[in-house]
């Protein structure tokens, strides 16, 4: 099925995200992105084919919302930045159907606080785990609504948790930043969830998320009954993340 433009547009700063360009804002250029501004010639070479783009060729795919693409590394040669890419397919953006009603993989972890959470604790609960960073704009517009459910639910029977590949420091050093304040319009802003951090190596080998914010829903045996990909919003463009986390409990309690 053909995609809209919008649409393509979204996948596009779902993959600029991952890759943790300063997602704060939009940009109405790729020549207006901290990555590339400040360069004095930028050229992108993507990988499979070794065809080279020049900027004002990928600023026009940017603006028309086609081919979005993910930033692999890149070279200095001369005055040049050399930016190595790889076109994506729209269909490689989800994991449902890897992961829909199998088992999610437990393990041990050790949360912000240093405090193990031993897989036992987590067996026999229901679990809201929520991949997320501090460099993910939609992900942090999503943490009021999230904290919300900690209010909502029975803490006995379930437990949540915000996993994620950035380090204690960075993640405290976010929460005191003025620009937090500033962009959730709140003066202590938090998270409800138990952070879990430097888990790069289990978000991206065994879980495989492919977009920032991945929400899993596991039911009390273990099986992943839900999966939410990036952000929805409601009419009043607010995230529907607690109705849709809500709405998921009532069906597999």
């Amino acid at each position: 099925m053909r995609k809209s433009n919008s649409t393509r547009m979204l996948l596009f700063f779902i993959i600029m995200i991952f890759n943790q360009i300063d997602s704060f804002g939009q940009f109405s250029s790729l020549k207006d992105s901290p990555m590339f501004k400040n360069n004095k010639h930028n050229i992108f070479r993507e990988t499979l084919t070794n065809t080279y783009y020049e900027m004002s060729e990928m600023d026009s795919l940017y603006k028309t919302g086609k081919s979005p693409f993910q930033i692999l590394s890149n070279i200095k040669k001369g005055d040049s930045i050399v930016w190595m890419i790889k076109f994506i397919n729209e269909d490689d953006f989800t994991i449902k159907s890897q992961w829909l009603n199998k088992k999610f993989p437990l393990k041990d972890f050790v949360d912000i606080h240093n405090i193990q959470i031993k897989t036992s604790e987590l067996t026999g609960k229901f679990l809201i785990i929520y991949c997320w960073s501090v460099s993910c704009g939609p992900c942090i517009k999503e943490l009021p609504y999230l904290n919300a459910l900690k209010d909502s639910l029975n803490k006995d029977n379930y437990i949540l948790l915000g996993v994620t590949f950035d380090n204690s420091v960075s993640i405290r050093n976010f929460f005191k930043s003025n620009q937090l304040n500033t962009y959730l319009n709140d003066e202590n802003p938090s998270f409800a969830f138990r952070i879990i951090p430097n888990q790069k190596e289990f978000l991206n080998n065994v879980l495989g998320v492919k977009s920032y914010p991945t929400t899993f829903i596991v039911d009390k045996k273990g099986f992943i009954k839900q999966i939410i990909e990036g952000v929805n919003l409601d009419e009043q463009k607010k995230p529907k993340i607690y109705s849709e986390i809500m709405e998921t409990l009532k069906r597999i309690e």
